[in-house]
């Protein structure tokens, strides 16, 4: 078509390309192009990368169900909430929805005190599907570990109660937790490719 496109330096606030998504007009583009895929992204209406990322992430099952309240809470139609508000901080850019693994790592380690490492241990076994890993956390997540010099929620004034509610959604989360880094480059891949198509049509 004529056209010389810098595949490196592709602007990510391209409003055009958005709207290639909004309508649902993906076909060809690779994790975009199912139907129901295309059914919420003409609800969503994604006008940033981070939108792009999170539906990657969300659209396999387990997490699909909360399609519908990560679209609504991003057109304010429902609120975004956080059990206590240091989740903020990890969690605005999800609408308060844990979406990716990288976001339970940052919790654990926010909230309770894990180091890095066991930070990383606790993904591995969300990746794995491995229960008696996560079982065995709880308790240091809650309540602390003086030995692996871990706080706790509690020691550092969560509410019990809270601190469960928590551990029990990331439980939940386990069965189904993806990274995001393996979201952005499905994106990486797709955005380009929509950016591009458009570029030629104007040449048309």
């Amino acid at each position: 078509h004529g056209i010389d496109v810098d595949i490196d330096n592709i602007p990510l606030d391209d409003a055009p390309t958005y709207e290639v998504f909004s309508r649902g007009d993906t076909t060809g583009l690779f994790q975009f192009e199912s139907p129901g895929m295309k059914k919420h992204l003409r609800n969503l209406k994604p006008n940033r990368f981070e939108d792009l990322i999170a539906m990657n992430a969300l659209y396999r099952p387990g997490p699909m169900e909360y399609i519908p309240n990560f679209i609504a809470r991003k057109h304010g139609l429902e609120p975004v909430t956080y059990d206590i508000a240091d989740m903020e901080e990890y969690l605005s850019d999800t609408y308060g929805i844990t979406v990716y693994q990288e976001q339970v790592m940052q919790i654990v380690q926010k909230l309770a005190g894990f180091s890095m490492g066991r930070a990383d241990l606790i993904r591995k076994a969300m990746g794995k599907k491995k229960q008696d890993i996560m079982d065995q956390e709880a308790p240091r997540f809650i309540y602390g570990d003086k030995e692996l010099k871990i706080d706790g929620c509690v020691n550092r004034g969560i509410p019990e109660e809270t601190a469960k509610q928590i551990w029990e959604q990331m439980v939940d989360f386990a069965k189904y937790a993806f990274n995001k880094s393996h979201a952005a480059a499905y994106a990486v891949v797709s955005y380009p490719v929509s950016y591009t198509h458009l570029r030629a049509h104007e040449t048309r």
